[in-house]
């Protein structure tokens, strides 16, 4: 779809582009070590700074074959950065996604100055997705960290996570990217921004309408008008209709129009039955389908 942002499964990663954000959830090392290295090798390309955290991705350095230079020569370059989980929570502070967003605009800031058209980042999480305390901060830093990177501000990302978690661990932390390698069947829907606006790919349905809940409950939405766009979203049932209404209730200190773009003819149809429109104030735009 023309001016959509590169989105959906993931077999390989992709072409380097200027607002990645990949999803990487992983079963086999020697698969791993391979999207390490090609993601941080189109960095390169792209002359992007490159940064890897966590034990696991500095393990997989050990394996990559880089284009131009080795691995020591471009941590002595500058080039690259390694940092472990604790180094990393050190230099960002407690793991809020404010401070998150604080630490990484800084880097991706710093990069730019010195030359660098960004700063790309590979980072292996699975410990704050294991841990129920720290899941929801850190599916909450994914959304926030989506809309940083969809502005093209040199800022792109890898996340990586380990496919011994549990299904909901994985499903909470993947369903914020646009980019995703995962096992088939794990992720119905995907919401990640599209310039200024958000975007709902996939499906929705009573079985996981609280995550989608949970999602735009902390969309770092704002304006004088929110755009939701459904254009890649393959099917809503009532649950997921009311889900959007109530969210489109709550949006702003007073109510902030919602703009739903690309609805199918069946969901403006449910929102008209359940009287939806009468919650929040909602106008449809762009073609039924």
């Amino acid at each position: 779809m023309e001016g959509v942002r590169a989105q959906g499964p993931l077999s390989d990663i992709p072409d380097a582009g200027a607002s990645d954000h990949v999803c990487w959830i992983y079963d086999d090392d020697a698969e791993f070590d391979r999207a390490v290295e090609e993601f941080l090798a189109g960095g390169l390309e792209r002359g992007e700074r490159l940064l890897c955290i966590g034990e696991r991705v500095i393990e997989s350095l050990q394996a990559v074959s880089l284009p131009a230079r080795d691995v020591p020569s471009l941590i002595a370059a500058g080039v690259l950065e390694t940092q472990t989980l604790a180094q990393a929570y050190e230099a960002a502070g407690p793991f809020v996604p404010e401070n998150q967003l604080a630490y990484y605009a800084a880097a991706t800031r710093r990069a730019l100055a010195d030359g660098y058209r960004g700063l790309r980042v590979v980072a292996e999480v699975s410990v704050l997705a294991a841990a129920q305390a720290t899941r929801s901060e850190l599916a909450r830093w994914e959304h926030v960290a989506d809309e940083f990177i969809a502005q093209a501000t040199g800022f792109t990302a890898m996340c990586a996570y380990d496919g011994e978690l549990t299904e909901e661990a994985l499903a909470d932390v993947a369903s914020v990217h646009p980019l995703v390698h995962a096992p088939a069947g794990l992720l119905p829907f995907r919401v990640f921004f599209e310039d200024d606006h958000l975007t709902v790919a996939g499906s929705v349905d009573t079985f996981t309408a609280d995550r989608l809940a949970r999602v735009l409950a902390c969309s770092p939405v704002g304006g004088e008008v929110v755009v939701l766009d459904l254009r890649l979203v393959e099917f809503v049932d009532v649950a997921g209709a009311r889900v959007i209404a109530r969210w489109a209730q709550q949006l702003g200190p007073s109510p902030v129009p919602l703009e739903v773009r690309g609805a199918s003819r069946l969901m403006r149809r449910m929102w008209q039955v359940l009287a939806l429109d009468e919650i929040a104030p909602v106008t449809f735009a762009g073609a039924a389908a």
